[in-house]
């Protein structure tokens, strides 16, 4: 111990020396060392204080603690001298016991004889007694009459016991006959009761009191079941009619007063109200709701907590209803009611009912409202009702839009003066009403019901093509009706493409942003498609909305062919007078066709663009197939070279002449079909012979799709290439050439140029 204070005082001593030096260190300090030496002295002297301080506070502490340790002794000895007496006491009063003994007998005498004038009294005053409960129960002072009843059940009992204890059967079953009436009134009060918990909401709704009356007494009863179960284990007596278990009676009448509340509402039949379901399904929402809200706000404070009422009656309801629509269910669903159910099904759990912020609900403890079966049924009755009515609407709206394709009056336009009808809106409105309406029952259910409009679509498809199709034909047997066919025809087409914008929008709408990233090239469908020719397909084996695309995508083309057809009909007569004698001679040939195609411009103007620049370099390149059919289907023989040479002028003018004109109705970055003429009619007015390979290997280099053939017909209306000689040299240059495949810019021509037998034009 020294040598620790030696220690502490030598280690104080070294911090006292360091901080001297610290304070020290320059000559200018110490002019501040009385100033130091005051501050360290006040600082002394204040801790010294303080050490007093707490000292003196610890000394008193232990002082006041002795004084207390003193005072319990001098109460301890006390407490014992008091016990000490205490047993003394008690060592006299032993014999008091033997002395009490008769007048514990005397006192136990004269209570049987109390009980016993007591009993008598309610004996002699049973049929009053239950008389009076009776008119207190029509008053409704259900308390006064249950005291009543107390009291005479209470004086049976007591008899029924000292029978009991005596083995006297034949009195206790006399005993029980007195008192019958007792028992009558007992059930009296207690259907009572009963009907008051059956009215609950209306009682509530009221006034409360007559409620917790009832549940007062009923778990008054309660107690006294359980009491007596317990004295029955040792007495082995049990009153008649007990256990009377009217809080499980009270628990079976407020569930079935929820099944009657469910299937009470006499809902209208089919034929009377197409919406029947729809208005039974609303009354049984608000009915629930608002009962659920009463029980919680009204019934709730006035039931024990043991009976968790408003939980129970959450189950009782979600159970109710769910028998109540299986039963609707097995009764037989049709059409839109499935729909209607789906819809309530889903808006089940919404704030609209169960999810109501004022009922604070966990819902997600709550089973499935219907079985695993029954649901996976409906569902699947769901996709066919959704599937027929979806069938129903397209077919219907297709018949009228055919009505119109026939009308006397122009279509009508959008706002950038395109032809359309409206039935593109018209079905995918219904089909936005049909996903609007699984959005409300399920995510997955969306999707699998927009697999079930867009597999329907694809039957539109077909049946839009077929109609388009008997349209032209009927166009065709007679080409006067309808009036306006090539502009309805122009309409048409627009749809086509209106349809594949709908359905890319549904598309990112309803699959989400997963789904439409992996149909790739679905969402872009029409940024993707080849400007030279949109109709070529993009990807035939995605999901079933680019599948949809492309089809229409073939309706559009099929289409603009149809028009094409319309055009060329008008052109037929012209174009086979095409390299023949009268138009070696006729100018107005080449005219007309112009004048005929501007004619049907004026409607193809009505055309979206990309179709509008489809159908104008097709009807260019229509009528270079037509030059090529002229001039491969040895319909004029040349007998000089003159006349050769004249005839390749006249056909590099016209050449000229028509890719001047289509360059003013629609400009192309493509190349145009009409450079062909060049080499053709290079080859017609040649004058050299030996050059002719050279001349025809560059129309075979640039044009892969011509074939042996077709070069030989070619040479053949020159009239100076025998039979062999034109056949060997087709030959060589169809071996010379690999096989023909054409590119991704290469126009397609002389493939469509149908090959015609020989005529007998060559030299022998």
């Amino acid at each position: 111990m020294m040598e620790s204070i030696d220690d502490a005082d030598a280690d104080a001593q070294k911090k006292a020396i360091k901080y001297v030096s610290n304070l020290l260190m320059r000559p200018d300090q110490l002019e501040k060392v009385e100033q130091y030496r005051r501050r360290t002295s006040r600082k002394k002297a204040s801790v010294e204080a303080r050490l007093k301080a707490a000292v003196q506070s610890q000394l008193d502490g232990v002082r006041a603690g002795l004084t207390q340790l003193k005072d319990a002794l001098e109460e301890v000895k006390n407490v014992e001298k008091r016990m000490t007496e205490v047993d003394e006491m008690y060592a006299t009063c032993g014999s008091l016991s033997d002395k009490m003994r008769d007048i514990k007998d005397v006192s136990a005498e004269h209570r049987q004889l109390a009980a016993a004038m007591e009993n008598l009294k309610h004996i002699f005053a049973v049929p009053e007694e239950v008389e009076k409960a009776r008119g207190m129960m029509r008053d409704r002072k259900f308390l006064e009459a249950h005291k009543c009843l107390i009291d005479l059940e209470s004086s049976r009992d007591e008899l029924l016991y000292e029978q009991h204890k005596l083995g006297n059967s034949s009195d206790m079953k006399q005993l029980q006959r007195f008192f019958a009436d007792a028992e009558k009134l007992s059930s009296e009060l207690g259907e009572a009761l009963f009907r008051v918990l059956k009215n609950t909401l209306n009682v509530a709704r009221r006034d409360t009191t007559e409620l917790v009356t009832a549940l007062r007494i009923i778990e008054r009863e309660h107690r006294t079941d359980i009491k007596l179960q317990e004295q029955e284990r040792f007495s082995g007596f049990l009153p008649p009619c007990r256990p009377k278990q009217w809080r499980d009676k009270a628990m079976e009448t407020l569930k079935d007063a929820v099944d009657e509340r469910i299937e009470s509402d006499v809902y209208e039949t089919r034929a009377n109200d197409k919406m029947w379901l729809v208005r039974h399904l609303e009354i049984i929402r608000k009915e629930v709701l608002n009962d659920l809200k009463t029980i919680k706000n009204l019934c709730q404070p006035c039931f024990p907590p043991a009976y968790n009422i408003f939980q129970q009656h959450v189950h009782w309801y979600h159970l109710a209803i769910s028998n109540h629509l299986q039963k609707l269910i097995r009764e037989g669903l049709q059409g839109n009611e499935i729909i209607s159910l789906l819809t309530w099904l889903n808006g089940y759990t919404s704030p609209e009912l169960l999810g109501s912020p004022e009922l604070d609900l966990d819902i997600n403890r709550l089973p499935s409202l219907l079985d695993d079966e029954v649901s996976d049924k409906l569902m699947d009755n769901y996709f066919i009702t959704t599937r027929t009515n979806i069938s129903d609407w397209t077919l219907k709206s297709l018949q009228q839009d055919s009505k119109d394709w026939r009308k006397e009056e122009e279509p009508e336009t959008d706002a950038d003066g395109y032809h359309k009808t409206s039935l593109p809106v018209i079905l995918f409105q219904m089909i936005k009403q049909t996903m609007q309406v699984a959005e409300t029952i399920s995510d997955d259910q969306k999707k699998k019901v927009f697999d079930v409009c867009i597999s329907e679509m694809m039957n539109f498809v077909r049946s839009y093509g077929e109609a388009v199709t008997s349209y032209k034909e009927e166009h065709f047997r007679n080409r006067e009706l309808p009036p306006y066919y090539p502009l309805y025809m122009v309409a048409i087409a627009n749809n086509c493409e209106a349809f594949i914008e709908f359905a890319q929008q549904m598309e990112k709408d309803y699959r989400g942003k997963k789904d439409s990233d992996q149909s790739g090239v679905n969402e872009l469908y029409l940024m993707d498609r080849d400007p030279g020719n949109p109709f070529a397909d993009t990807d035939g084996e995605g999901n079933e909305t680019n599948k949809f695309c492309v089809e229409m995508n073939h309706v559009a083309e099929a289409t603009c062919g149809f028009l094409l057809d319309e055009v060329f009909t008008d052109l037929q007569i012209h174009c086979d007078n095409l390299l023949t004698k009268q138009w070696l001679n006729d100018e107005s040939i080449v005219e007309t066709i112009c004048v005929t195609i501007e004619d049907y411009y004026n409607d193809f103007v009505h055309l979206r663009p990309e179709y509008f620049s489809w159908i104008m370099a097709e009807a260019e390149r229509r009528v270079v197939v037509q030059y090529l059919k002229g001039a491969l289907g040895r319909r004029i023989k040349f007998g000089s070279g003159e006349e050769r040479k004249r005839a390749g002028e006249k056909l590099l003018k016209e050449r000229e002449l028509l890719s001047a004109f289509f360059s003013r109705l629609a400009s192309s970055h493509l190349r145009s079909p009409c450079e062909v003429l060049i080499p053709i009619a290079e080859v017609i007015k040649l004058q050299d012979k030996s050059m002719m390979s050279l001349e025809l290997s560059g129309l075979v280099t640039k044009y892969s799709d011509v074939s042996a053939d077709q070069l030989k017909a070619l040479l053949a209306i020159r009239g100076d290439f025998s039979n062999g000689e034109a056949k060997e040299l087709a030959e060589d240059l169809s071996k010379d050439v690999a096989q023909p495949s054409l590119g991704a810019d290469e126009v397609r021509l002389f493939v469509d140029v149908v090959d015609t037998a020989p005529t007998g034009f060559f030299k022998t």
